[in-house]
């Protein structure tokens, strides 16, 4: 009894400790549920002799008398336990983002440039499924840690194949020894089969070819792209000249009449860059230009080709754009504002009071939205809308047809396309309950300064005002029918 009362003393100082210690939901309720079993534990161990004898008595065998609980966690500190079993919990989220730039990372025209530490990428089987050797680890597009197994190799056993089975190869290795020894007769290449046995293997030789190749559009093999990889083309496209000025200059966009600059003519460009009086010229600055101290282009992202329209089941999205089911998102984006508003959540609080500059004009969305680089994206559904159809599909294109889609390119055709006003038609198609909630949101809206400038009172009902609540970007996924992307909108969190 003694044993009992102490454990009932521990849960009712289990809700305590956890209000005093600030716990998150789940801990709480994983500290209760710890309570919850010591007590039981603790309760059928105060059970007599008698009774335990006679519940193992008409107990199945695969049942067991309950043990004793462990006294010696008794003794330990409640947050220690609760820390101990979290530790073993999985995450259920993707792992954070790690390809935002570097503000310390920038351009030394004195010194050579030192390029961040890649990551070998591996090819993994299918998007976004870890490669065997990376089992358990998963990956930046959200990817399981599940082995991928070709559908070949899924094979039924049969009823009586209780234990293990041989491999394919080295069964069929020994059929066909077993038919090589199989003494032959003269009338059996008589046989039907063996006289139409060519027409039937180049029937199957046929059959077997379509089938690799409808496995090989659902299977294909793609490479992951690292972190560093998509920081690298960031700092390529919008480095920062740190020393001796200090301004961030456009180096992706080619000239309109691009050619190769000597030495001596680059030194003449960067001279050409500041006055002795002080007074910088970032205009002067010639794109795509070779010299030590700055980045190098990422061979990952050439020119796409304005035909190249894959999939988008095949691409692998930024981590920036990349939709997350459940948490904050690390890109904190209100479609209200404008692309350079655009926020980061930290990756130490994930529930978005403290946040950071994206800088959409910098590094981070200089990124390319894709890879492999794509010319245009199809935006052509919305999450969770009551329409059948979207109302407003759109084509995010590359603000230059020598580039790829960037990040910033996204988010400058999400403020375009939600910035439009919505119809009189458009509002007679709502419920009373839809146009209220649309009343609400403009006003809002209305009240927001945006720019630092505040917004008309007689602005008007626009697209983005249809979210209601909704205003915030969450991410893409590819849909179904490939047709293009599906966005993702929620609260702020």
């Amino acid at each position: 009894m003694l044993s009992l009362w102490s454990s009932v003393c521990r849960l009712v100082q289990a809700g305590s400790r956890a209000t005093t210690l600030q716990l998150e939901p789940p801990l709480v309720q994983l500290a209760v549920g710890h309570a919850t079993r010591t007590l039981r534990c603790a309760a059928a161990a105060t059970r007599t002799p008698s009774s335990v004898a006679a519940t193992t008595r008409t107990a199945t065998p695969r049942q067991t008398a309950p043990q004793p609980p462990d006294t010696d966690n008794y003794h330990k500190p409640l947050h220690t336990q609760i820390n101990a079993i979290a530790r073993t919990m999985p995450s259920a989220p993707p792992p954070w983002p790690t390809n935002q730039a570097n503000r310390q990372h920038n351009v030394d025209l004195r010194r050579a440039w030192v390029p961040s530490p890649v990551v070998p990428a591996a090819d993994v089987d299918g998007p976004g499924e870890p490669h065997a050797s990376e089992s358990g680890q998963s990956s930046g597009s959200g990817s399981s840690g599940s082995t991928h197994r070709s559908r070949k190799d899924r094979t039924r056993r049969g009823a009586g194949d209780d234990g293990a089975t041989a491999a394919p190869g080295a069964l069929g290795a020994l059929q066909a020894s077993e038919r090589r020894e199989r003494p032959q007769s003269w009338i059996s290449y008589l046989h039907p089969k063996r006289l139409f046995a060519h027409r039937r293997s180049r029937a199957e030789t046929e059959d077997g070819a379509v089938e690799e190749h409808v496995e090989g559009r659902s299977e294909t093999k793609r490479r992951e792209v690292a972190p560093a990889e998509w920081r690298a083309y960031g700092y390529w496209a919008r480095p920062y000249i740190n020393l001796p000025w200090g301004f961030r200059v456009n180096n992706a966009t080619p000239p309109d009449s691009p050619r190769e600059l000597s030495p001596a003519e680059v030194d003449a460009m960067l001279a050409g860059l500041r006055e002795p009086g002080g007074q910088t010229f970032p205009e002067n600055w010639v794109p795509r230009v070779t010299h030590f101290s700055l980045p190098p282009r990422p061979d990952l992202w050439p020119t796409p080709p304005q035909t190249f329209d894959p999939l988008p089941g095949t691409l692998q999205l930024n981590p920036w754009l990349t939709h997350r089911a459940t948490g904050p998102s690390p890109l904190h984006f209100d479609l209200r504002l404008r692309a350079e508003d655009a926020q980061l959540n930290t990756r130490e609080d994930r529930y978005g009071a403290r946040r950071a500059e994206f800088r959409a004009f910098g590094p981070n969305g200089a990124q390319p939205a894709t890879y492999p680089g794509v010319p245009r994206l199809r935006i052509c559904a919305l999450a969770g809308d009551a329409q059948p159809v979207f109302w407003w599909p759109f084509t995010v294109l590359a603000h230059h047809e020598a580039l790829p889609v960037q990040v910033r390119d996204v988010l400058d055709a999400l403020v375009a396309n939600f910035e439009e006003r919505m119809t009189l038609e458009e509002f007679n198609l709502l419920s009373d309950e839809r146009a209220g909630m649309l009343h609400r949101a403009y006003g809002r809206r209305t009240a927001l300064v945006v720019g630092g400038r505040p917004c008309p009172k007689d602005d008007g009902l626009r697209r983005v005002d249809y979210l209601g609540d909704n205003i915030c970007f969450r991410g893409l996924e590819p849909m179904p029918d490939g047709e293009g992307f599906m966005m993702f909108v929620g609260p702020p969190p």
